[in-house]
């Protein structure tokens, strides 16, 4: 299902999505929303399910300018490359099926692009679901690796893949996403640390938000930050090689949680935050048991395997 204008779009939007057909059409209803015309962005589905979402789409025909496009299951990285192939827009915004834009989401992040195309811009991340203990934690953990990364009065380190926006022709001067992640995660922190090393820039836009539905079980919240810590060792790999950056560093999180999760910690009723602080061990305990594994897997078996994270 394509439509294709004469005119080339002002942004390509990507969204990747793999067996969510339910999130996929709060998703794509929220960019029939934007305050950004239909005829200025188009939008780029990359499709890996087992059975592709035609039915979901079709209930935006007309509404969106769309591409359906059904690909084999390459990881986040792959499918965000394949997105990116098939844009026609100079802009190519990032937005995972399972986030809700809000209206001016769009609109701000592209203005942002175009404002200085050697920026990569990244917006806020909030969760939807203040009642479910896994998604709370899940945003407590986001707004804490935030906080590290990107301390007030800096320029940010780290902007989250779910919400970010580049110039398409920088993007892909750089190689985009490194496929060779596969389904493992942390390909968005080596595509920010490869765009830095490259001279480009990174800029946040805390008014460009979309709500992310982030895990709401324990199953699904634990093999997450286990495929995290397995895509960290990835990353730091692969940083130790271009010489980019200190694995020490970035450590140092580990070691200042206290300072980082308190804040958004505090702010919850006390129940609550006893649930939560027993699932941010969880989250330590998984991101270590992931990093181990996947440092014996590529340090003895000298390979990267397929991992097992969702788009």
């Amino acid at each position: 299902m394509t439509h294709a204008p004469r005119e080339p779009p002002r942004v390509s939007v990507i969204v990747m999505t793999f067996n969510r057909p339910v999130p996929l059409r709060r998703c794509l209803t929220s960019l029939t929303a934007q305050t950004l015309s239909p005829e200025a962005f188009e939008v780029i589905v990359v499709d890996a399910s087992d059975r592709p979402v035609r039915e979901v789409l079709a209930g935006f025909a007309g509404r969106l300018r769309m591409t359906h496009h059904v690909a084999p299951n390459l990881g986040v990285a792959g499918n965000r490359n394949t997105g990116v192939a098939l844009a026609r827009g100079p802009i190519v915004a990032f937005l995972d099926d399972d986030c809700v834009a809000d209206t001016h989401w769009l609109e701000l992040i592209t203005t942002a692009v175009e404002a200085d195309p050697r920026r990569l811009v990244g917006g806020l991340v909030e969760n939807p679901d203040p009642t479910n203990a896994v998604a709370v934690a899940g945003q407590v953990i986001t707004e804490g690796v935030c906080a590290f990364f990107n301390p007030p009065g800096g320029e940010p380190r780290f902007l989250p893949g779910l919400n970010f926006a580049v110039d398409r022709e920088r993007y892909l001067a750089i190689g985009g996403c490194d496929p060779r992640f596969g389904r493992l995660a942390a390909e968005d922190r080596d595509l920010v640390d490869r765009w830095r090393l490259a001279g480009g820039a990174l800029a946040s836009c805390p008014d460009a938000i979309v709500h992310h539905e982030h895990r709401s079980t324990l199953r699904g919240f634990a093999r997450q930050h286990v495929n995290y810590g397995r895509g960290a060792w990835r990353y730091h790999s692969a940083r130790r090689l271009r010489r980019s950056g200190r694995m020490t560093d970035d450590l140092r999180l580990h070691v200042s949680l206290h300072r980082h999760l308190g804040p958004p910690i505090m702010q919850l009723a006390p129940q609550m935050r006893a649930r939560v602080v027993l699932l941010l061990a969880t989250w330590q305990l998984a991101n270590l048991a992931g990093f181990v594994s996947q440092g014996v897997l590529e340090t003895v078996g000298g390979r990267l395997p397929r991992g097992s994270a969702r788009t």
